[in-house]
């Protein structure tokens, strides 16, 4: 599939950080006192690929190491968004860093699997082309140590406090076929989180030979060493891309395989052939039967239905609900934990006519009035996901559809025919993503459109992104097709605002802060202010004790000044005194929060 469509220059800042790997690398380096060596080209020279290593260097060294030279095999740019390319969880404020792709394996006919976190999906690719994309919305976002073998994939994901989980995966269709927390699915060994300093191990291969990241002393190179009995050394490759290694791949014949990243305004992944094979043996062990999951006593129900507010309701097809029972088998009862705040969520029927209503929130779920505790915290992700989906959104545009502005209560209309098939074929074309990968703005701009399909709420998101449904804790997230906003802006333009509105404030070009003589330039915190300001629900915070009044002053490139002051629940505007409750709470937006 093509890109997605032309685009406006995005509204939000690119990330600026490397992956974690290659910061815990250069802590481990800089502690050590040295200098990394520079960042190599991502296309180093090509070479002949060596003969592959016989089996028996295992057990006995025969000569020097033999020295590969990594072998650039594909190249992606992160945008813009399509839905051949992976996606990146986007920064945020505070100095979290953004995240693109976190592992990858490599087949034995060299087809490049990329777990793509942002997507909740793993991406094919074949000779540097796009095969396909297998959703894996029920794997948690931050999972990795991803492994293909013969018809099967096996990720884990390490969640807090929960221990880890591994998923076992249908290689043709991603469906989950097992999760375990007591005992590991995997075949053979793949380590898949960054241990610093190093040396540390991303596996073994199918003869059991070791494959290690390592750093020289002296000359403090960063290279990938293939290990034999004793530790011997048999084979190693340099680093192509210095501090930009995200996850290696230990192919089961010993191949190696590198996925590294760089963010930035021309950010890319890369992947690397790093050792030929070492002549080791695939693995001949079939995969066990897979069991039925189990969860509250019962089977996998006949149905299951996900709602989440201003989202709507989805049902569950046979492969969500067999997920959805596998992640819920693997919670355990806390007597010591309460399920008042767990809003239900998940609906369960069965064809004897029994019910079940499930709660999930993080990694808790209720039922029947407990509560559970489990290693996931894809509960809510597998609702949202599924209700996010653009085939399930452009559906939902058949009975009709509303555009609105958030920000201004009214001003709404209804989509002639025309428009409606607009809408639909943009929704179309778009993909599902996690709501990581939507903007990191520091607040949303002014105006909010959304669309009302039903009991279904899109929120537009910058000029490439939709989220659906309004509830921070589990927002369904996709990427459209760049035309949404166009669409939107064109169908419903802001209206003209008269100056007795508080709202009117929402045009203003420059916001000052003045209290006690203190001035300050808060214009960064504009749209949240007037929010606040028009009482927009959840805006509101408690009032801090003892602050004086405040002046918050207001200019517009027409010439136009207002002045609002604000003070313990009320604030004036144009000389009228307007009552609420919280008000005062607006002196926090002074600096960064």
């Amino acid at each position: 599939m093509a890109s997605l469509g032309a685009r406006r220059p995005s509204q939000t800042d690119p990330a600026q950080t490397d992956p974690v790997r290659g910061v815990a690398l250069c802590l481990a380096l800089l502690l050590a006192g040295c200098i990394p060596s520079a960042t190599a080209s991502p296309s180093p020279a090509a070479s002949v690929a060596p003969s592959p290593t016989p089996a028996s260097t295992a057990t006995v060294s025969l000569g020097p190491p033999k020295v590969d030279t990594p072998r650039l095999l594909l190249s992606l740019p992160y945008k813009p968004p399509a839905v051949e390319r992976p996606g990146a969880t986007t920064s945020r404020v505070g100095g979290i860093s953004a995240r693109g792709p976190a592992s990858l394996a490599v087949d034995q006919n060299d087809r490049v699997y990329i777990w793509d976190q942002a997507r909740l999906r793993v991406v094919v690719f074949e000779a540097n082309t796009y095969v396909r994309a297998i959703p894996l919305p029920y794997v948690e976002r931050g999972a990795n140590a991803l492994l293909v073998e013969s018809d099967r994939m096996y990720l884990r994901a390490d969640v807090l406090q929960g221990g880890p989980i591994e998923y076992e995966i249908d290689a043709n269709s991603g469906i989950l076929l097992r999760a375990a927390t007591d005992g590991s699915l995997y075949p053979r060994r793949r380590t898949g989180l960054v241990q610093a300093p190093p040396p540390y191990a991303y596996g073994a291969d199918a003869s059991g030979l070791e494959y290690i990241f390592a750093v020289t002393n002296p000359g403090q190179v960063q290279r990938y060493e293939r290990h034999g009995a004793g530790g011997a050394l048999l084979a190693y490759a340099v680093e192509p891309l210095s501090l930009k290694g995200t996850d290696a791949y230990v192919r089961a014949d010993g191949a190696l395989f590198e996925l590294a990243s760089d963010f930035g305004d021309r950010s890319s992944v890369y992947v690397y052939s790093l050792l030929a094979p070492s002549g080791a043996g695939r693995s001949a062990t079939p995969p066990p039967p897979v069991p039925a999951p189990s969860a509250f006593g019962r089977s996998v129900p006949d149905r299951l239905t996900a709602s989440l507010p201003d989202a709507g309701s989805v049902e569950f097809d046979a492969s969500m609900r067999a997920a959805f029972w596998w992640l819920a088998s693997l919670a355990k009862e806390r007597a010591d934990l309460v399920d008042n705040a767990i809003r239900p969520i998940f609906a369960a029927r069965w064809n004897d006519g029994s019910t079940l209503d499930i709660g999930a929130a993080q990694t808790n779920l209720s039922a029947s009035g407990k509560t559970y505790s489990g290693p996931a915290r894809s509960y809510e992700q597998l609702a949202a996901y599924a209700l996010a989906a653009p085939t399930r959104l452009a559906d939902l545009t058949a009975p009709g559809a509303t555009l609105r502005i958030a920000d201004l209560p009214g001003t709404q209309r209804s989509l002639t025919s025309e428009e409606i098939s607009q809408l639909h074929d943009s929704l179309s074309r778009g993909f599902a993503v996690s709501e990581g990968e939507l903007p990191g703005v520091l607040e949303l701009p002014f105006p909010v459109y959304e669309f009302v399909l039903g009991d279904a709420v899109i929120r537009l998101r910058g000029d490439d992104y939709g989220s659906v449904g309004r509830d921070t804790r589990s927002t369904g997230a996709f990427a459209h097709d760049g035309q949404l906003d166009d669409l939107a802006r064109r169908w419903l333009p802001v209206p003209a605002l008269s100056l007795s509105d508080v709202h009117s404030l929402f045009l203003a070009d420059n916001v000052m802060f003045d209290q006690g003589g203190q001035r300050q330039d808060i214009s960064r915190w504009k749209a949240s202010i007037v929010r606040a300001l028009t009482g927009a629900p959840g805006d509101s915070q408690s009032e801090p004790a003892g602050e004086p009044p405040a002046a918050l002053t207001f200019r517009f490139s027409s010439g136009r000044t207002e002045t609002v002051v604000v003070s313990r629940g009320s604030f004036t505007y144009r000389g009228r005194a307007i009552a609420l409750p919280g008000v005062m709470s607006l002196v926090y937006y002074r600096g960064v929060p």
